[in-house]
C-alpha cells in the first residue's frame, strides 16, 4: 500500500485540507474547541450512531433493487458487504470500496464483478444526485451559499448530473453503448482491448435497473431515505454541542461535506469532509471552535464504529484486506472468473 501512487496522492489531498482546517484555530480557536469537547452532552452520540446505521440499512435495500436484473438478494445478506466497503474507503483512496464490495459478492455469489461494480457506480451517482437535490431544495426557499462552498456545489453538479445522463444514454441505447466503447477501445493497445470490451459490456449490464422508471423512483425514494437518516446523525451530534442550528443547515453541512468528500475520494474523507463541514457550519454564525470540535467528533462517530464493524465482517466472511486490495492481478482474476462463469452458463 506504502509504493502506491495513489495511496501517496491521497495523503498529500488529505493533508492540504486537514491544514486548511486547522489554520482558522491557531490564534483562539483551539481553546475555544477543547472547551467545547469537554462541556459537550454526548448522551447524543447513540441515537446519532442509530439513526447512522439505519441509513446504511437503507443503502442495503436499494442495492438490492439494483441487483435485481443480476440476482435476488436479501438486504441482510449486503448490509456486510457494504460495511466492508465502508472500510476499505476509510483507509484507501479513490472509493475502492466500489471494487471490494464487487469483488466480494461476485465471489460469493457467483454474479460477474463488472456488472455488480455497474450497480455500484449508479448508486454511487444516486447519492450524489440526492445530495445535490436537497440543496436545490433549501434554495428554493432563499438559503445560499458562496465562495468556495458554492463552487464545490457546481462542480458536484456537473459530474453528477453528467454521470447521470451517461448512465441514462449507455442503459436506454445498446447502439449508442457500442459506439462509446468502441471509441474507448480505439484508444488503448491491441492486447487489452478484448478484455476491456468484455468489462464494459458487463460493467452497462450493470445499469439495467435504471431502464424502468418505477424502479428508478424507488432507487431515488430509498436515497433520500438514506441521507435523511445521516442528516438525522448530523443534527442529534448538534444538539451535543448545542449549536442551535436547524435542520435545514444540518442537511445542507450533510450535502457539501459529503459531495466534498465524494470530488476529492481521500481516505475516509479526512481533510475534504471536515474543511467543507466546518466553513458550511461557520457560514451560519457557528464560531469556529465549536463547528471544529462538532466535526471532529462527528467524523469519528462516522468512521471509527463502522471501521470495526468493517473488520467484524471480513472475519466473519473469513476474508482479509489483502485478498481484496485491488491490484491488476485481482482485476484479471475477476475478468476470468466472469468468464468462467459465462462458459458455465
Amino acid at each position: 500500500m506504502l509504493k502506491s501512487l495513489r495511496f501517496w496522492i491521497g495523503l498529500t489531498i488529505t493533508l492540504l485540507f486537514l491544514s486548511l482546517f486547522l489554520y482558522p484555530l491557531y490564534r483562539t480557536g483551539f481553546a475555544e474547541m477543547g472547551r467545547a469537547l469537554r462541556e459537550a452532552n454526548y448522551f447524543f452520540l447513540l441515537p446519532a450512531m442509530l439513526a447512522y446505521f439505519i441509513g446504511v440499512f437503507f443503502r442495503s435495500v436499494r442495492w438490492r433493487y439494483l441487483l435485481k436484473p443480476l440476482g435476488n438478494f436479501s438486504p441482510f445478506r449486503l448490509f456486510p458487504l457494504i460495511i466492508i466497503g465502508f472500510l476499505v474507503n476509510n483507509i484507501l483512496p479513490a472509493r475502492l470500496g466500489i471494487v471490494a464490495r464487487a469483488y466480494i459478492l461476485g465471489e460469493r455469489e457467483r454474479v460477474s464483478k463488472m456488472a455488480t461494480a455497474g450497480t455500484v457506480v449508479v448508486e454511487q451517482v444516486f447519492d450524489g444526485v440526492t445530495l445535490l437535490f436537497f440543496i436545490a431544495i433549501i434554495a428554493l426557499f432563499g438559503v445560499s451559499i458562496g465562495g468556495v462552498l458554492q463552487n464545490t456545489v457546481y462542480i458536484a453538479a456537473g459530474l453528477f448530473l453528467g454521470a447521470l445522463a451517461l448512465c441514462f444514454i449507455l442503459a436506454s441505447s445498446a447502439r449508442l453503448a457500442r459506439r462509446a466503447i468502441a471509441l474507448l477501445l480505439n484508444i488503448l493497445p491491441q492486447r487489452w482491448r478484448g478484455r476491456v470490451e468484455e468489462w464494459l459490456v458487463r460493467l452497462i449490464e450493470g445499469l439495467g435497473m435504471i431502464r424502468s422508471p418505477g424502479k428508478l423512483l424507488i432507487i431515488f425514494i430509498v436515497s433520500v431515505l438514506v441521507w435523511l437518516c445521516e442528516a438525522g446523525m448530523f443534527y442529534l451530534v448538534a444538539f451535543s454541542f448545542n449549536l442551535g442550528q436547524p435542520f435545514y443547515v444540518l442537511l445542507l453541512a450533510t450535502s457539501i461535506s459529503n459531495l466534498a468528500w465524494a470530488l476529492l475520494m481521500t481516505q475516509g474523507g479526512l481533510g475534504s469532509f471536515d474543511l467543507a463541514c466546518q466553513q458550511t457550519l461557520v457560514f451560519f454564525g457557528v464560531t469556529v471552535g465549536v463547528a471544529s470540535s462538532y466535526v471532529l467528533v462527528l467524523h469519528a462517530i462516522l468512521l471509527l464504529p463502522v471501521t470495526a464493524l468493517g473488520f467484524i465482517f471480513l472475519w466473519w466472511e473469513n476474508l482479509s484486506l489483502a485478498k481484496i486490495m485491488p491490484r491488476r492481478e485481482r482485476l484479471a482474476e475477476s475478468y476470468d472468473g466472469d468468464a468462467a462463469l459465462e462458459d458455465e452458463e
